[in-house]
């Protein structure tokens, strides 16, 4: 494969962007009238619910929790006890919710929401050192196929995920749920011009492959720059034509039947075991 690459202009730089009782047992905080309750989100939090992700937070960003609730029986629970002294350990401020309230946050929540302040950061400066995998998701809209695709992009070393601002799923609890964690590790950054953030990787000696049935190779076939991007299109149209054209190459996933496709996440984790492969991460 020619790696050579015309030199592109441009700098470089991609756009800016409660307390206890008896032996440890946490007592959440019991909060008065709903009309006197100040809501977690109004400063621009955003929710995560289940007992894997929410254990995940505690992990990594603690000091940015807003408050963690916990449904109304909870102590019925051995999982949920547990989290409880975790969040209370971490002097986290819990408090004791209605099953109907966490309802209304997400389905599966398994009995425990938390409002998060912070999101993983992504510095663009990074990129322009070292080996690097980038996901540039064109419109994905089922929450089950983002959240899965975070929770294989953590464990395979992605540094960022891209999606457009409009006609995309986001950081929803639904998909923080999915990802178990993932979505406290991988960088998920919203753009007005998804291509146009993909040419500022460009830049930096990036190669863009998207995920196509029109593409001729298959990901194990040549051999994959230090810094990749690969590119999936939205579950029922695929990418849109501006997207594709900012690709180098179109590349296909191999599959006995050609008038069906693999679902987009699982797609993205065929991608990524073989860059995986190619770049010789740890076991």
């Amino acid at each position: 494969m020619n790696r050579s690459r015309p030199k592109r202009g441009g700098g470089g730089h991609g756009p800016k962007r409660g307390e206890s009782h008896g032996r440890g047992k946490p007592r959440p905080h019991r909060q008065g009238p709903a009309q006197n309750e100040p809501h977690p989100l109004r400063d621009g939090a955003r929710w995560v619910v289940g007992i894997h992700s929410c254990e995940e937070v505690l992990k990594v960003r603690p000091k940015a929790i807003r408050e963690l609730w916990l449904k109304e029986d909870f102590e019925h629970s051995q999982a949920l006890r547990e989290l409880a002294e975790k969040a209370e350990r971490a002097r986290v401020r819990l408090a004791t919710k209605p099953q109907k309230q966490l309802d209304q946050i997400g389905s599966g929540h398994q009995g425990v929401a938390l409002a998060v302040t912070e999101d993983p950061e992504l510095d663009w400066a990074d990129f322009a050192e070292g080996k690097h995998i980038v996901l540039a998701l064109d419109g994905l809209e089922d929450p089950h196929n983002l959240g899965s695709i975070l929770r294989t992009a953590w464990l395979c070393g992605v540094s960022a995920i891209l999606i457009p601002e409009d006609r995309a799923v986001g950081l929803t609890p639904a998909v923080c749920k999915i990802a178990s964690g993932g979505a406290e590790h991988v960088p998920v950054e919203a753009h007005t011009n998804l291509a146009s953030a993909i040419e500022k990787l460009k830049e930096v000696g990036f190669w863009v492959y998207g995920l196509s049935e029109k593409g001729s190779r298959k990901p194990w076939e040549f051999q994959l720059p230090d810094k990749v991007i690969w590119v999936v299109g939205h579950e029922g149209t695929g990418m849109r034509i501006t997207t594709e054209r900012v690709c180098d190459e179109l590349v296909r996933i191999p599959q006995v039947e050609s008038g069906s496709s693999f679902n987009a996440s699982i797609a993205v984790a065929m991608a990524l075991s073989e860059t995986c492969r190619q770049f010789g991460t740890p076991e």
